[in-house]
């Protein structure tokens, strides 16, 4: 079976899986750093340059009417207005405060100001800041998912700055404060409650299918079309051994998540379910079972001749993996057939000659 994920659509964003776990959060009662935006640059060639200060038409506009004529034969001076610090908000502000006050205070700012706090918050979830960046999203986080007035009703009075830094805080993906991603006020507000899949790609209603399932109907976020079961994370892979995807419920699960809680293991034959044991994939979902041999010789045939040389040596290694503690037959021989291959290809073995060995392999199980 191979996974039935699209590829992102063209021009989307590769979106980046969850900075942290809501697990794992900090208090928010640490100190909030100091801002050097409290200091009010009184120099127009100081103001132009910091944070707080932004040029705008008006303030232009009114210089000239103010000097009762225009300068053809010099240039313009911009006139920089002023953010006051009565104005300003930060993120904590947003994460902890009433909505409608919010909003309204962000229609008065300049779209500079609320580009630079994207900005900042985009900083935070790229993590390039260490472990002080860490903290401070699990701050915001924890601000903001401990909130009981974030409803779908408040939040249709949200600015739509302020509504795009909540859904980026609470899904910690940062992909929701890019320019390019034009998601309507309602699909943001769903994706923040929960109904909505947080996936840009997918972006599915939940529960996906309508699945009654009860995975699907007690993990808040979860998507059963793009997310793995036991982790919960996504990501944008397909046609590959990566997903394994159960033969009954479909839902998925990666494989890497599978091997490592012994969800992948030897045990009695699916179609007859007695007689010699054979690899089986158990879903955690259903708690059913699918063989694993018939489904990694499909998305070989399906898909290997269309993957690069890093790419099939991957592939080799995940199926390895899978069947390393084979005990029937051709679990075994596939075990050692890909280690072969993949020690070949070390030594200068072209991908073409090791994707042919594997699917001539192929056609000769049954």
């Amino acid at each position: 079976m191979l996974p039935p994920r699209q590829q992102p659509r063209p021009g989307s964003l590769q979106t980046s899986l969850s900075l942290v776990s809501s697990e794992h959060r900090l208090s928010p009662d640490a100190q909030e750093p100091r801002s050097n935006s409290d200091n009010v640059h009184e120099s127009p060639t100081e103001s132009a340059s910091s944070q707080e200060t932004w040029p705008t038409a008006d303030a232009v506009t009114a210089k000239k009417m103010e000097n009762g004529k225009i300068e053809n034969d010099c240039p313009e001076q911009s006139v920089i207005r002023r953010v006051s610090s009565a104005d300003k908000i930060t993120l904590r502000d947003i994460a902890r405060e009433r909505v409608d006050v919010i909003s309204e205070k962000m229609h008065r700012l300049p779209d500079e100001f609320l580009d630079e706090l994207k900005n900042q918050l985009k900083a935070i979830l790229e993590g390039n800041g260490g472990s002080q960046n860490r903290e401070e999203f699990l701050i915001l986080q924890k601000l903001v998912q401990s909130r009981s007035d974030l409803t779908a009703k408040t939040l249709i009075r949200a600015h739509r700055a302020q509504l795009e830094i909540l859904v980026a805080i609470n899904t910690g993906i940062q992909a929701f404060l890019h320019p390019n991603i034009s998601l309507s006020q309602t699909s943001l507000i769903e994706v923040f409650v929960y109904k909505r899949c947080r996936n840009i790609a997918c972006q599915n209603q939940l529960p996906a299918d309508d699945c009654t399932c009860e995975l699907c109907a007690n993990r808040n976020g979860f998507c059963n079309l793009c997310m793995c079961v036991i982790c919960n994370k996504f990501d944008f892979e397909v046609n590959t051994c990566r997903w394994i995807g159960c033969d009954l419920c479909s839902h998925w699960t990666h494989t890497d998540c599978a091997i490592r809680d012994g969800q992948i293991c030897m045990g009695p034959s699916v179609k007859s379910g007695s007689g010699p044991t054979e690899m089986l994939f158990r879903c955690r979902a259903c708690n059913r079972t699918s063989e694993l041999f018939g489904w990694v010789k499909d998305v070989f045939q399906h898909c290997a001749p269309a993957w690069d040389r890093e790419a099939l040596m991957r592939e080799l290694d995940f199926v390895s993996r899978i069947f390393r503690g084979s005990d029937d037959p051709r679990g075994k021989k596939l075990f050692w057939k890909c280690e072969d291959l993949l020690e070949k290809m070390r030594g200068g073995q072209a991908e073409s000659t090791a994707c042919r060995s594997i699917l001539i392999f192929f056609q000769g199980t049954m």
